[in-house]
């Protein structure tokens, strides 16, 4: 048995500790001699603490028992996590003989701090009796027990404490929380973190919490990781409203929302991921990679066949190996990042790349439609009722509509060119670029340049629209990301096209653009992807449009290929379906310059709301210059009045 070392944290240590705090400077520390250390991300009248057991340590590990041992080594497994995302915390040792040190460095940095602020909280953290789980039979139902003197009790912060715990979830199961009066506001075994002398005397208000520690099960040595994250995220919330609470009703300033009081400062797990996971999003380029190259020749052939026999696409070769691409992904240590919030991004980004490499190997297989499914579900009768309804009555061409003048892939792109140069202007450091390629149908952003179709002929009126839609959205947000501490912005979070594409189109209509013909290629998207998954052919899709809705071929082909293409892409139903979202959210007050701070979903939201509020992201650096437009300002008014989809086209 190896003999444990006291922590000998000296007096010099603390006067540190304490000056780092005076200083306002962000403090992580590693207690002297052992594993614990204290963190302050910046200055904040609370300190939460964990006392931890000693592991049992052992001379050696037989490598046939390891995993008994490791329940051995770690008799509190996960307590600690629950610590992570907070702003400030100390995770001291239980033992006896560190408790005057410990109990020493408390109470100072109290006193450092409450001097600021009036009032100083201190919230102890530890877990309860070991949970015996039935994991076939019984739900891992959280459990929470407050401690604290009669008179805290009262306390609208603990009010507020009770309620958000109560509100937890793991599997269905809603938390249980209890409120205890007059005991000792302490772990089983230990003694009080600080006296009922040091407490009135510097002014400290000290609250237990006792955790029920469902994230484990040390008698069957299991460890259910995956929990542990699903309550520390919640629980990290919790916290945060509680404390947000406190500053609000005790001390002497208020932030202006509890989101603002989460970790600003990054650590190098995060920066290491980050580079790791853009690096290998780099090499997909998934967007190109499904694109077909050879659209004229197949369209010729599909004619030739007097549009009776599916035409053959070819794409781009994948330019990397899927079994080393994965291997550089998964050694990013997500598991590292301590922040549940930003645990929670990477991971969801890392599986989302994970699930981008196996679509690319599924290309030409209906394997490519099933796990397209999993990232851009199928539309609902509602959007289908919808989209059907715009192609029955909404004619084809808005009034004072011109397709007469047509734009060259070269004029195109020098009208795309004064776009780019006009946001460079005050951003020289945009690197965007316009390359004309013979090698793709269409218009399409890719890694933040502007590719172009050789063959593609843009209508004059729609030249505009489609610059605000490519350049204004997806350029400016591929920048702002890149702007940000994290390059998953500039790539794209999951779900990402779920508001990129709705805020192209929702662009299009700012700028006086949004056609008639526009809305309905919108429509027959949805159309597309309703067949597709229904079980129509490339060739009945073309017919339906043809024959049902007299639609002219080329368009029905363009359609049809982009939803068939790599073995059925049913990303196109997002464009109708997230505008529907996109103007609900505007509707009950999002604000919209917000989402061009990089590209995500409606999802990540609350995500991204708070890492503003925290200071993690950074405001959009460029905004489309729309923005400073009059006319688009009465037409952005008209949307969060509540205008339809049908309102927002050309009468």
């Amino acid at each position: 048995m190896t003999k444990h070392t006291k922590t000998n944290i000296s007096d010099r240590f603390i006067e540190e500790v304490c000056n780092a705090l005076k200083e306002g400077r962000r403090l992580r520390r590693k207690l002297p001699s052992i594993s614990g250390e204290i963190f302050v991300d910046r200055q904040l009248p609370y300190l939460i603490v964990y006392r931890f057991p000693r592991p049992q340590e052992k001379t050696e590990v037989d490598g046939d028992n390891e995993k008994e041992n490791e329940a051995e080594l770690l008799p509190d497994w996960g307590t600690d996590h629950l610590l992570f995302g907070e702003s400030s915390y100390l995770i001291a040792p239980a033992d006896e003989d560190d408790y005057a040190d410990v109990n020493r460095l408390v109470e100072a940095v109290a006193r450092e701090l409450r001097a600021s602020y009036g009032a100083f909280l201190v919230l102890e953290i530890w877990s309860g009796p070991e949970v015996k789980i039935n994991v076939e039979k019984e739900q891992r139902r959280p459990d929470f027990k407050i401690l604290a003197e009669h008179e805290l009790a009262a306390k609208e912060y603990l009010k507020t404490l009770a309620k958000e715990l109560s509100l937890v979830e793991l599997e269905g199961a809603s938390a249980h929380v209890s409120m205890h009066s007059n005991e000792a506001i302490k772990p089983d075994h230990l003694k009080e973190l600080l006296s009922k002398e040091q407490l009135e005397e510097v002014g400290i208000d000290l609250v237990g919490l006792e955790v029920s520690p469902v994230y484990r099960d040390l008698e069957k040595k299991h460890y259910f990781t995956l929990e542990l994250q699903v309550l520390q995220r919640q629980f990290t919330n919790c916290l945060e409203k509680m404390f947000f609470e406190f500053l609000k009703t005790e001390t002497t300033i208020c932030p202006p929302s509890y989101l603002a009081l989460g970790k600003r400062s990054r650590v190098h797990s995060v920066v290491q991921v980050d580079r790791i996971l853009s690096e290998v999003a780099d090499e997909i380029d998934f967007l190109l990679l499904v694109t077909p190259t050879n659209t004229g020749e197949a369209y010729h052939e599909f004619k030739h066949n007097l549009f009776q026999k599916e035409p053959h696409f070819t794409y781009h070769p994948a330019p990397f190996d899927p079994v080393l691409l994965k291997r550089k992904l998964y050694s990013s240590r997500v598991e590292q990042i301590e922040d549940p919030t930003l645990a929670q991004l990477f991971r969801e980004q890392q599986f989302d790349i994970d699930h981008r490499i196996n679509m690319i190997i599924e290309r030409g297989t209906r394997k490519f439609l099933y796990s397209s499914l999993q990232l851009y579900e199928k539309p609902d009768d509602a959007l289908v009722a919808l989209a059907d309804k715009i192609l029955r009555s909404l004619p084809e061409v808005s009034t004072h509509e011109t397709l007469d003048k047509q734009l060259s892939s070269k004029e195109f792109a020098d009208r795309a060119q004064e776009e780019l140069d006009f946001y460079k202007k005050d951003h020289p450091d945009l690197p965007a670029a316009v390359v004309i390629r013979d090698d793709v149908p269409g218009v399409l952003v890719s890694q933040g340049n502007l590719i172009i179709g050789k063959e593609r002929r843009i209508p004059l009126g729609r030249a505009e629209a489609l610059l605000s839609h490519e350049v204004g959205t997806h350029i400016l947000t591929n920048y702002n990301g890149k702007a940000q501490p994290f390059r998953q912005l500039s790539a794209g979070l999951p779900g990402y096209d779920e508001l990129q594409e709705p805020l192209a189109v929702l662009s299009e209509y700012l700028v006086g653009g949004l056609s008639n013909r526009r809305m309905r290629t919108l429509a027959m998207r949805v159309m597309a992807v309703h067949w597709l998954v229904e079980g129509a052919s490339f060739v009945e899709v073309f017919r339906n449009f043809t024959k049902e809705y007299e639609l002219h071929r080329e368009i029905s082909f363009s359609v049809a290929m982009r939803v068939f293409r790599g073995g059925g892409f049913t990303k196109d139903v997002v464009y109708l379906r997230g505008l529907l979202s996109l103007l609900d959210h505007l509707r009950h007050g999002l604000d919209i310059e917000m989402l061009y701070v990089g590209k995500f979903g409606l999802s990540y939201l609350p995500i991204i709301r708070e890492l503003l509020w925290r200071n993690v992201l950074v405001p959009a650096r460029l905004k489309p210059h729309f923005f400073q437009s009059e006319e688009a300002m009465k037409r952005l008014a008209k949307v969060r009045e509540g205008a339809t989809v049908m309102d927002l086209v050309k009468k």
